[in-house]
């Protein structure tokens, strides 16, 4: 029997909380789930068809709650990139019914705003998902508050960067203890308005700081350089702030930060005067000359460095920027407390600190978001053939080098496969020969050439902290202009270069060394002035059989009705990853945490291959699939993770398991997942 289905009934029945917005200027509520409605005490007929900002208005008695502006934010951003949006944990007030006592409820919620694409890629609806997590908040401890509040102040100072929130309804200006500290006020004073912002302002730079806060206040973007009165010596900051609006559009207050770039200012000045003098000089004077060049050549290196500290001090100040949104929740919450202790109501502090230690995690949550950032890749080791990915390079490498260098291969027979990630090998070969052109600028030659090695137990002081065993050597040689002692002592720190500014990042050999080191191989660099470079890459050998190099599939593997079990905490993910195996011919079943999907795998239901994420709540993935297999030997797994630290090698991963990193394309996960049930 074919029945049509109901989507809006099944939508206001899911359990959820749903709101499906029309992406106009107001964003006016479509539909509601029951659940939502129940949440917020509001009924159907009182929500559709009204802006959402009418219906949950912003808390008048509360100037501290900024809810309804960081969601409008967020709404805004939506339809500017067609992407989801997730925020952080958010305070939003809602109305209290009359019967329950009138006024407003203390609320926060983990929003998602999902949009919903037609086929030109253009927004039709906003998904407005959210969690309420007020009784989590209000449970949580403020044992580590304080230190990290600490943490973060001392981050802050280290990086010469303070921050300011302007709140455009009174006028009133505020300074963390940061930039309070960098404008030198004396202990005590504070400033609390644009005027006396402006008043910490050179004289000159004033009309330049007051119109900055003219194009803050118009929600404009806008930077400014100016230097301080109060410093001692001469002290420049640069200032960047957004304006952001309250729930009916209205902006409503301004958070900036000012970085301190007074070095770069000095190193500028520097070779301005540097620049000026060369100039004078008689040119029949080499002495007078020499003796200049060395000072603007000092000038140079001073301003590069003040330049990367500055870059360090951008990237520090959009985290700072990112961090006003969280401390929101601390300063409301702090606010609270205060407010609360003034009218004697000691009963309510708990809940309050509970709030703001809260915010204080998700903001440590952020920092180690970007630490994550300088963390390993995951490898996809395998055993490679090194002769046969190097003679597959030869023709790239020969476009690459131009026709007045000569690359000459010297492959040795018999050689074991190594241990390898392809694609990372011939990015490091590429960058090896790439470096080594670079070196010969009238022409030379490069010599490819591969070769056995076995590493003793006895230690080697040429080759100090290379572990024991069989290797492939893999050695790029060049007639280049070489390197000096001093010069090759820093080769591989990252940053440093000695191309001229905007011909070389000073990352590749860095990235070469961290990527071999990485997967337990050794290399060493040789080299002499006018002679040449010679680097030796030893990779370690695979015991097994040889890969052959990675191709792109003729057609993306469908399956042929295997039962896939899907284990994912976010639920968005999930939801996807389920809907491409469906498509793909897979059937699905699906878990959000480990001890609901151990109820499955210890159910009689078919199990072909179970993909996991690692970072699960409770029991991480590797512990899942192990209690798994147990259960049932020879279950095939697929890691699914986006925290490849765990993986910078195969010792994580067991027989039949495989990984795939986060984010992944879908052909590329489609394919993985071939290759494991044999559908390749």
């Amino acid at each position: 029997m074919t029945q049509t289905l109901n989507y809006q009934a099944i939508f206001e029945a899911v359990p959820n909380l749903h709101l499906i917005l029309a992406p106009d200027q107001d964003f006016t509520i479509l539909a509601a789930s029951d659940a939502q409605l129940r949440a917020t005490h509001t009924r159907r007929e009182e929500s559709v068809g009204r802006p959402v900002f009418d219906v949950f208005r912003k808390n008048p008695d509360d100037p501290t709650e900024f809810g309804t502006g960081v969601l409008r934010d967020s709404l805004e951003r939506v339809l500017r990139s067609r992407a989801p949006d997730r925020m952080a944990i958010t305070r939003y007030d809602i109305p209290r019914p009359a019967a329950l006592g009138g006024g407003f409820e203390l609320r926060y919620w983990r929003p998602l705003n999902v949009p919903v694409l037609d086929q030109r890629g253009e927004v039709l609806y906003i998904i407005h998902q959210v969690e309420d997590v007020t009784e989590e908040v209000q449970r949580e401890h403020s044992d580590s508050l304080s230190h990290f509040e600490e943490r973060f102040r001392a981050a802050l100072l280290a990086s010469g960067i303070g921050t300011f929130t302007w709140f455009l309804s009174d006028g009133s200006v505020s300074l963390d203890s940061s930039l309070e500290q960098i404008f030198h006020l004396p202990l005590g004073q504070q400033v609390t308005s644009v005027d006396g912002f402006v008043q910490q302002v050179h004289p000159d730079d004033r009309a330049h700081v007051r119109l900055a806060f003219d194009h803050y206040a118009k929600g404009d973007d806008f930077t400014a350089e100016f230097r301080l009165v109060n410093a001692g010596a001469e002290c420049w900051l640069a200032c960047k702030a957004k304006a952001f609006r309250d729930a009916n559009g209205t902006l409503a207050y301004v958070a900036g930060a000012c970085t301190d770039i007074s070095a770069r200012r000095y190193a500028e000045d520097a070779l301005r005067v540097s620049e000026n003098s060369l100039r004078q000089l008689n040119e029949t004077l080499e002495a007078r000359v020499a003796t200049e060049v060395t000072e603007r050549s000092r000038a140079e290196e001073a301003l590069r460095q003040a330049q990367k500290m500055e870059a360090v001090g951008q990237l520090t100040g959009g985290i700072a920027h990112d961090f006003n949104n969280l401390l929101t929740g601390i300063i409301g919450s702090l606010d609270l407390m205060q407010r609360r202790h003034q009218r004697n109501e000691p009963l309510e502090l708990e809940r309050y600190i509970g709030a703001a230690v809260t915010s204080a995690q998700r903001a440590a949550a952020l920092t180690q978001r970007l630490l994550a950032f300088s963390r390993q890749q995951a490898l996809d080791l395998r055993a490679v053939d090194v002769n046969q990915l190097v003679a597959s390079l030869e023709d790239l490498l020969h476009r690459t080098t131009g026709e007045n260098i000569t690359i000459e291969t010297r492959l040795s027979g018999g050689l074991l496969p190594a241990c390898m990630d392809v694609n990372q090998l011939e990015t490091a070969l590429i960058n090896l020969v790439i470096n080594a052109r670079d070196a010969m600028p009238y022409g030379g030659r490069i010599t490819l050439s591969t070769a056995s090695f076995t590493m003793g137990k006895s230690p080697d002081s040429n080759k100090s902290g290379m572990a024991a065993g069989e290797y492939v050597l893999l050695s790029v040689v060049d007639t280049g202009t070489g390197m000096a002692p001093n010069v090759m002592a820093r080769a591989f720190e990252p940053f440093f270069t000695t191309k001229p500014i905007g011909q070389g990042t000073g990352l590749g050999l860095s990235m070469v060394y961290g990527y071999i080191k990485q997967s337990k191989g050794y290399i060493q660099f040789e080299s002499e002035p006018d002679i040449g470079t010679r680097v030796h890459l030893y990779l370690p050998v695979h015991q097994g059989e040889v890969t052959a190099l990675a191709h792109e599939p003729e057609r993306t593997p469908t399956g042929a009705g295997e039962t896939i079990l899907v284990v994912e905490d976010e639920p968005v993910v999930r939801a996807l990853v389920v809907e491409v195996l469906n498509e793909l011919g897979y059937e699905t079943l699906e878990a959000g945490e480990a001890s609901e999907a151990l109820c499955i795998t210890e159910s009689g239901q078919r199990i072909d291959l179970l993909i996991s994420d690692v970072g699960l709540p409770g029991m991480n993935g590797r512990q899942l699939a192990d209690i798994a297999r147990q259960q049932r030997p020879g279950l095939k797994v697929l890691f699914a993770t986006g925290y490849a630290e765990s993986f910078a090698a195969n010792d994580f991963l067991g027989p039949d398991m495989a990984v795939i990193t986060k984010p992944f394309a879908i052909d590329v996960f489609a394919t993985k997942v071939g290759e494991i049930l044999g559908n390749g």
